[in-house]
């Protein structure tokens, strides 16, 4: 098998799991996690059930790329280099831009409402939602905030709990808000000035004295 052959392979496997990505993510808002078939999710893609199976097991493993991806693209940008010889102001507005136009889109507001209803009934799908999304986001800022703090740039006793308020922080009431309808998605220049404010107040509570 040539190179080109290869290439040619892994791009039709990666077409084919985008295209059952996007199917899932719109069958479960439509019918909800536990309605959701995986006929309905192949139907719409125009994939094959072995080839579903092979990447993603079934409609678990499903759910779980869908929200491991969302979640991956709020740090994926930066280098570990960007962690270190930037200000931590800097980084933290960064990051925490990019994370709330990650939860406040249309199909995460759907997300967390599919998984809020369903989630009492199901708790393995919020067990496993909570450790590849907000868990895994709560890791690495707690991770950021842990080597912050080993180079004596902030005072630190729990940097879990800290990425925790931190994270709330962020949110503000901007979710729940948003989930039940009674403001519109902020702009970005509101989520912008949001940030700055709350990073701010995050970091003078905190920054080393």
């Amino acid at each position: 098998m040539t190179t080109k052959t290869v290439i040619a392979a892994h791009s039709r496997l990666d077409a084919r799991r985008r295209a059952f990505l996007d199917a899932a993510s719109i069958v479960f808002l439509e019918k909800g996690y536990a309605n959701a078939t995986l006929g309905d999710i192949i139907e719409k893609s125009g994939g094959s059930r072995q080839t579903l199976y092979a990447l993603f097991g079934g409609k678990q493993g499903l759910f779980e790329a869908i929200i491991a991806e969302r979640n991956a693209e709020i740090f994926r940008p930066l280098r570990a280099d960007d962690l270190h010889n930037r200000p931590p102001e800097d980084v933290l507005v960064e990051i925490g831009t990019r994370f709330l136009h990650r939860v406040l889109t249309p199909e995460a507001l759907g997300a967390f409402r599919l998984v809020l209803a369903e989630g009492p009934a199901m708790k393995e799908l919020s067990e496993r939602f909570w450790v590849v999304g907000p868990g895994r986001t709560v890791t690495a800022f707690a991770g950021y905030l842990e080597e912050l703090a080993d180079r004596g740039a902030l005072r630190l006793q729990d940097a879990s709990l800290a990425a925790r308020q931190f994270q709330g922080m962020l949110l503000g009431n901007f979710q729940i808000d948003c989930m039940l309808g009674v403001r519109e998605l902020p702009s970005p220049g509101e989520v912008e000035t949001f940030v700055k404010s709350a990073v701010a107040r995050f970091l003078d509570g905190c920054r080393a004295r």
